[in-house]
């Protein structure tokens, strides 16, 4: 069952003809025509990351932590705007989320102190069209119901486009989880900020791979690329 399919099965009835017309407007069941060069762009990131851990691995800090001459690295490598040249990756936030990102979605893996390519991470790394189509089939994926739930729901928004206000992304998320069952504890609906803080940390991984416009702006204007719509739909197309 496709992830879209499966979100309306829990919706209320009263919300289901509303869903349909988003599903039409974010046109989720398009052919996916982003070209190759774009894909790049947007991988780039995560294939440095894989290329970094390489055949050998990368011998982590007792504390399970990237050693120092890596995080450097990675700071000026990567171009995230971090405000400081961290050589500590418990300082490095980006750094720490993608890798911790990677691990969960089968590119990476920690053994004996070592942090590894898997089989696919390595099958993948120097195909960025396939690499790209990983990412984005297991974007929503998580431990946490409320948290995969709400991503799906972000990228349906991302892939309808038609507005920026960040404001109003949150607003219209809470209202989305509202309608599959996602209340606060005493049954009131998810203010604006508890629904972003669900998807924060994908949002963040989603700017990171260049899914919003990363502007001066992009905190309060969500800006979403062509490349960041494609992914939404390859996303929502992939199967739960």
């Amino acid at each position: 069952m496709k992830v879209v399919q499966e979100l309306e099965t829990r919706m209320h009835p009263d919300s289901v003809a509303g869903f349909r017309l988003v599903l039409a407007e974010a046109r989720v069941t398009d052919s996916i025509l982003l070209p190759v060069r774009a894909m790049e762009r947007m991988v780039a990131p995560v294939q440095w990351m894989l290329r970094r851990v390489g055949e050998h691995g990368i011998r982590l800090t007792q504390a399970g932590y990237l050693p120092p001459a890596v995080v450097v690295e990675a700071s000026t490598q990567l171009d995230w705007g971090w405000p400081v040249t961290a050589s500590r990756e418990s300082h490095f936030l980006p750094l720490l989320e993608l890798r911790a990102h990677l691990r969960s979605v089968g590119l990476l893996r920690v053994s004996k102190g070592m942090l590894l390519q898997t089989s696919r991470g390595r099958a993948l790394v120097e195909a960025p069209r396939d690499l790209w189509w990983h990412l984005a089939r297991t974007a929503h994926q998580s431990r946490d119901p409320a948290e995969s739930d709400a991503t799906r729901l972000l990228l349906l928004l991302i892939a309808r486009r038609g507005f920026d206000e960040a404001e109003l992304f949150k607003q219209l998320l809470a209202l989305s989880l509202e309608t599959i069952g996602w209340v606060r504890a005493d049954g009131a609906p998810l203010s604006s900020d508890a629904a972003f803080n669900l998807v924060l940390p994908k949002w963040r991984l989603l700017r990171r791979l260049g899914v919003f416009d990363a502007g001066t702006s992009s905190y309060t204007r969500w800006i979403v690329t062509p490349g960041g719509a494609a992914f939404a739909r390859a996303a929502l197309q992939s199967e739960v």
